[in-house]
């Protein structure tokens, strides 16, 4: 074989390497590329890439892949987020509550589909309800009030939908902890839609063994649960309304959340 045939062979071969890792790249960066995610982070909805504020946005998807169960795992991937779940104290780069007394203002607002709320524990319900939380860093005052100077959380729940379909989803933990959480969407026509959802939670073994006999075990017991339905009603492109009722009770005790402090009876 000649020289000049040879380079040939190594030129057809490096040209076809070549080729080979520019599809590779390619098909790397496409499912590489990340969704675009619409918020509402200043009232009306626009792409996260575009809006102006410090804001990081956790779809119902995103937090599913990476596993966020409760507003303490959102912490984990926010910066300048802490929060303290025995106090429901939730603050933002160093400004939060002080008090315990939940009539005092707070410095970081926390809004539930538009409307302010004292508690933020909804953030981590779960992603069967909530389609997106959004961690607005302040200050936030123009558009969220006196109580953003912190910043504000923005919580977006799921809504009816075109199609209809479910989801239920069952866990068993230790402390015989279990879950059973179920959802429902119906279109009633192409203008009316309906979502029923329901979830129980009951752990029946307290963490701490509690040695005064007769008195049930200490910290987390816990039976809750809660119902929601929705309607929403489509008049025509620019006018909707939507209406959500939410049900929910807690029979709590010895030491779980909403329990009475102090000893507690059966």
């Amino acid at each position: 074989m000649s020289s000049s045939s040879l380079k040939r062979i190594l030129c057809v071969s490096a040209s076809a390497f070549a080729l080979t890792g520019i599809a590779q790249s390619a098909a790397a960066q496409s499912s590489n590329t990340i969704e675009e995610l619409v918020v509402t982070a200043e009232k009306r909805e626009q792409s996260l890439q575009d809006v102006p504020v410090a804001v990081s946005a956790f779809s119902a998807a995103k937090r599913d892949l990476i596993g966020i169960n409760t507003i303490q795992d959102i912490t984990n991937f926010t910066p300048g987020l802490q929060y303290n779940s025995s106090t429901d104290r939730v603050s933002l780069r160093g400004v939060g509550r002080l008090t315990n007394v939940l009539s005092a203002d707070a410095a970081v607002a926390n809004y539930a589909d538009g409307i302010y709320e004292t508690f933020a524990v909804r953030a981590g319900a779960s992603t069967m309800y909530i389609d997106r939380v959004e961690v607005l860093r302040g200050p936030q005052g123009t558009l969220y009030g006196r109580n953003s100077i912190g910043g504000a959380l923005n919580i977006i729940s799921k809504r009816p939908s075109k199609e209809a379909g479910g989801e239920a989803r069952f866990g068993i933990d230790n402390y015989g902890a279990t879950s059973l959480e179920a959802t429902y969407s119906l279109p009633i026509n192409d203008k009316v839609g309906i979502r029923l959802s329901g979830n129980w939670f009951n752990q029946s073994n307290g963490w701490i063994d509690n040695l005064v006999p007769g008195l049930p075990d200490e910290g987390n017991v816990r039976n809750e649960w809660t119902t929601e339905l929705q309607v929403k009603i489509d008049f025509n492109d620019k006018l909707e309304t939507w209406l959500k009722v939410i049900g929910t009770q807690w029979r709590n005790g010895a030491g779980g959340p909403g329990a009475a402090s102090g000893a507690w009876t059966p």
